[in-house]
């Protein structure tokens, strides 16, 4: 799994230590369910660029996304449909953020680093030229066209 019931937990409550009142107080097994969610959903937007799921450790822009969408599922299942009472919700901004990175991420206007020293198996997949040379001449089709544009 990208994030652990303790990432997510970390970003619901301002102390871990004393998450009362809220989404941090769900059973690990709440909080695992929507982590799974959160992966399933990043795995499905990244399929189309990347090799998923991701090797562990997953790139640090994948763990933090996953993590916050989770955070997010996490939450609303704790608030059983109560509005956020204000948009700077830090719940809402950090699954806002997520959600635009992930979209970034997915259309390739940005690239998932890949850390020094690591293979990049779970990157970009890349096309591979292996013919090196003149494939085809426009003279190759039987155009009429000899040595360059000139139709004679």
């Amino acid at each position: 799994m990208y994030a652990t019931p303790t990432d997510v937990r970390d970003v619901l409550a301002r102390d871990s230590a004393s998450p009362t009142g809220t989404a941090a107080e769900l059973s690990d097994a709440k909080v695992t369910e929507q982590i799974v969610s959160a992966q399933a959903q990043v795995d499905g937007r990244l399929s189309a660029r990347y090799t998923v799921p991701f090797n562990d450790p997953a790139p640090q822009l994948v763990r933090d996304i996953t993590r916050d969408i989770a955070a997010y599922g996490a939450d609303l299942v704790y608030r059983q449909g109560l509005d956020y009472e204000t948009d700077r919700d830090p719940v809402m901004l950090r699954y806002q953020q997520a959600l635009a990175l992930l979209a970034q991420i997915a259309s390739g206007a940005i690239d998932l680093p890949v850390d020094p020293g690591t293979a990049e198996s779970g990157g970009v997949m890349r096309g591979v030229n292996q013919y090196d040379g003149r494939l085809f001449g426009m003279d190759d089709f039987g155009l009429g066209v000899r040595g360059g544009w000139d139709v004679r």
